[in-house]
């Protein structure tokens, strides 16, 4: 049985997102999937959607890895906020935006040649459904606004 290559998330000297996998360096998703095929795998769902985030965003957004603590932490957080409280520049409140079915939140999961995920906008607090088909040569997640 081979063995499952080794996928780090890093950046080249030029600052872009890149994925390495063992010793092969790319930023692009088409060729991260040559590299380690077995990433298209529905139990390698969610080490997928890290790598594909992080090509496509960076830092930007969050995968949510496990929806019930995600869950658990926004509703403690949306608690504390002091809704009163005068608008800082930089910051940001959950409770300027809707509140999510957080119940509809699943974790990273591979349908047919599609990879669907949750992800969390890092500055915003907005959630996002994340959805990349697997099949073609050009992979791009497309991050829509989970609405209710």
């Amino acid at each position: 049985m081979a063995q499952d290559p080794q996928i780090l998330l890093s950046f080249d000297d030029e600052g872009d997102a890149i994925v390495i996998v063992d010793d092969t360096e790319t930023g692009d998703a088409g060729t991260l999937l040559e590299l380690a095929p077995a990433l298209k795998e529905p139990g390698k769902a969610l080490q997928l959607a890290q790598a594909l985030n992080h090509l496509a965003h960076e830092q930007t957004f969050s995968v949510i890895e496990d929806p019930a603590a995600f869950a658990d932490w926004y509703k403690k957080r949306l608690a504390e906020e002091d809704t009163n409280a005068d608008w800082v520049e930089g910051t940001y409140q959950l409770s300027n935006y809707a509140t999510p079915d957080l119940t509809a939140i699943q974790a990273p999961g591979i349908s047919g040649d599609t990879l669907t995920f949750f992800a969390i906008n890092r500055q915003l607090g907005a959630i996002y459904v994340v959805s990349a088909g697997l099949g073609g040569d050009a992979i791009t997640p497309d991050y829509e606004p989970m609405t209710n």
